[in-house]
């Protein structure tokens, strides 16, 4: 909608130069965004109807507080409350606080007071120059040239076996003294190296070369259900916040016991315009109802520890532990309905992006752009009784988020039912594109979605992931999810560095992962491309249909497991993977490697039916792999069992694979079994969100 479009109801402006004792209108704005919502309580509450509108012009909105929309301030279908910002402006809605005071400390190192934050009072680990997150000091340097995978020192082992929070490290590997080694973080991956967390020191014995942090880090450690992630040796880590390595431009620290940032500028300037967080939400929606944020740019929240919001479901194991701090999110809607967010742009945010916590119904998140959030990008999470139910995340660019909390996605589910998401471009992430979470009871669609380099810090993923393992009961029900159109490509795995013997494997990762017990789910007309282990792996589930697929260059094309019946947790699952089906798929590997599929804890009751597929490989050869026991089967062989005996051996005469057009072409072997091959053109962001 235009600002000259005719509003029937309130409207009111708002400017960051305003003044709360003006009127509110266009030439005499508010000042803040909460005069704004009161004016329009106001006016509804004299009887005045129709569409209300409030509209932001440009600038920067620092705010004291979220602003907290409730049931009062509500709209309706045919009025609904729409803060806008105005057209061809931007309107910045701000956590954080201007730094000023700043005086000199060593050459070009300038230091300032933060007010309230003696003691650590401010505990993020984000500063702002220009609007750009600055690298905080670090040893090793980061390597521009390998920001991933380089610039790592290495643990010599644990400090005890089976340590959770204490390594030693090797000879050498700090060269300087810290004055204060508790202000210091370790960032880390422990175990096989695809763990990622980030501590604060709790003691340093440089003697001794061992490092204990406060707590463990992120953990699987249920008990009976997984071990806790320990360290090893020649894990990788390096380390944040120690002044002393303050020793380049750009970099910074912040000393908690006597409130002092320091910052060396990228520039010349001796008094750096400089924002630091404070807030961790810009935006509550709390059972509030058609309500609009339109245009607006969210920036500058705090940042925390990898975890959900205390209470709800299905996160597996990213639930609150005592001492840790959850690291909020930029619009939080909580037992809202009827509400969209579109057009936004959330630039840099610390925490999540949005979060949809409880009885959400019905909202959309449409047409925005999520870059570089310290966590994921949207969730959706509740309980069983109250849950996420039809809302929409559609058209959505979210890329480079888990910049601190590492197990992230671009959409993470937990506890959640019917929720679309769809036609979103999710690329360069640490772990998940879209998560669904540990979800038994509910189905949500994932369809048309583009997604790309994700998996790329943390081990045991896929760029579309999904589980439903609790509770471990083989009489339960499981709804199962949609799953169908999306493209995915270029999913490589992290890589898992041996400090001694350099760089390793990467740890192989999928591109659709049904994983512990998800069954009941269509997965159809997805096209995988480049990933380094199955296109689609079962692990565990019975009676899912996997049709129409597309599979590229994958290790292979659907792979059958089943790795966690034997734990005494899920004991009584033991036989419960049954009844599956795969028809109708095309997999294609150029080279010679890799198998049409993959085998474990087979039995003739994992497959109801596996027939009228085209497999083919660069060699002519076409495989099976029965990973019980060690050996490589013909097709023939795995055909005498009674499947794929309507299948093809070709070439699958793709359009352009060198080009990655892999639609089929008019004479591909597939459409004699009448495939009709992938539309990628319709996966991704469509037309602008207005």
């Amino acid at each position: 909608m235009s600002p000259d479009d005719t509003v029937s109801g309130p409207t009111f402006w708002i400017a960051p130069q305003g003044d709360d004792r003006q009127p509110g209108t266009r030439e005499a704005p508010f000042a803040s965004l909460n005069q704004g919502r009161d004016a329009v309580r106001h006016a509804r509450a004299q009887g005045h109807g129709g569409p209300a509108r409030i509209w932001l012009r440009g600038g920067t909105y620092e705010l004291a507080a979220p602003l907290r929309l409730t049931a009062p301030d509500s709209g309706t279908a045919a009025a609904p409350v729409t803060w806008a910002v105005w057209p061809g402006e931007t309107a910045v809605l701000s956590g954080g606080r201007q730094v000023t005071g700043w005086r000199p400390w060593r050459g070009a190192i300038v230091q300032a007071d933060l007010a309230g934050s003696r003691g650590g009072g401010w505990p993020y680990r984000q500063l702002f120059y220009r609007g750009q997150r600055q690298p905080r000091c670090r040893w090793p340097k980061a390597d521009p040239a390998d920001p991933l995978y380089g610039g790592w020192a290495y643990t010599e082992g644990p400090a005890a076996p089976d340590s959770t929070d204490a390594f030693v490290y090797r000879p050498g590997t700090l060269p300087r003294a810290w004055a204060k080694p508790t202000q210091v973080e370790v960032v880390y991956w422990a175990s096989i190296g695809g763990w990622g967390s980030r501590v604060p020191i709790r003691r340093l014995d440089r003697d001794a070369r061992c490092i204990t942090l406060a707590h463990g880090g992120w953990q699987f450690d249920v008990p009976g259900w997984y071990m806790p992630v320990v360290f090893g040796a020649d894990n990788r880590f390096y380390i944040e916040n120690a002044l002393e390595e303050l020793t380049q431009p750009g970099e910074w620290c912040f000393d908690g016991e006597t409130g002092t940032l320091y910052f060396w500028p990228p520039d010349d300037s001796a008094a750096p315009r400089v924002t630091v967080p404070w807030l961790e939400t810009l935006v509550q929606l709390h059972g509030a109802s058609w309500v609009r944020l339109e245009g607006l740019t969210f920036a500058h929240t705090g940042d925390g520890d990898n975890f959900h919001r205390e209470g709800v479901e299905g996160t597996g194991a990213m639930y609150p532990r005592p001492g840790w701090r959850y690291c909020g999110e930029a619009v939080h809607l909580k037992d809202a309905s009827h509400c969209r967010l579109a057009g936004c742009h959330f630039d840099a945010v610390g925490g999540n992006g949005v979060y949809l916590e409880g009885a959400c119904q019905r909202n959309e998140i449409v047409g925005n752009q999520i870059a570089a959030a310290g966590a994921n990008g949207v969730c959706l999470a509740g309980t069983r009784l109250r849950h996420p139910f039809a809302n929409r995340v559609t058209d959505n660019h979210i890329h480079h988020g888990g910049q601190f909390c590492k197990y992230t996605a671009g959409v993470f589910c937990g506890r959640s039912h019917a929720n679309q998401i769809d036609h979103n471009q999710i690329e360069y992430l640490p772990h998940h594109g879209i998560n669904l979470g540990n979800n038994p009871w509910g189905r949500n669609w994932v369809e048309y979605n583009l997604i790309r380099w994700v998996d790329q810090e943390v081990a045991d993923s896929a760029a579309i992931n999904c589980w439903m393992e609790d509770p471990p009961d083989p009489g339960s029900e499981r709804c199962g999810h949609v799953i169908r159109g999306n493209v995915i490509s270029d999913v490589y795995g992290c890589e898992v560095t041996d400090g001694r013997a350099g760089r390793s494997q990467r740890f192989p990762t999928s591109g659709i992962y049904l994983d512990n017990y998800t069954s009941n789910c269509l997965v159809s007309d997805n096209l995988i491309v480049r990933c380094t282990h199955a296109g689609i792996v079962i692990h565990a589930g019975r009676g899912n249909l996997i049709e129409g697929n597309t599979v590229v260059d994958c290790l292979a094309g659907w792979r059958f497991q089943d790795c966690v019946s034997a734990m005494e947790y899920w004991r009584p699952m033991q036989g419960f993977m049954t009844g599956n089906r795969v028809q109708g798929n095309l997999w294609w590997h150029s080279g010679a490697a890799g198998h049409a599929l993959a085998l474990q804890a087979w039995t003739d009751r994992v497959l109801a039916g596996c027939d009228g597929n085209v497999y083919g490989r660069g060699d002519g050869q076409v495989t099976v792999e029965m990973m019980d026991t060690n050996q490589v089967w013909t097709l023939a062989q795995w055909q005498e069992l009674g499947y794929d005996r309507g299948s093809l051996v070709a070439a699958p005469g793709f359009v352009d694979a060198a080009g990655d057009d892999f639609r089929l072409g008019p004479a591909a072997p597939a459409r004699q079994l009448g495939l009709t091959g992938p539309d990628p053109a319709r996966a991704g962001i469509r037309a602008p969100w207005r």
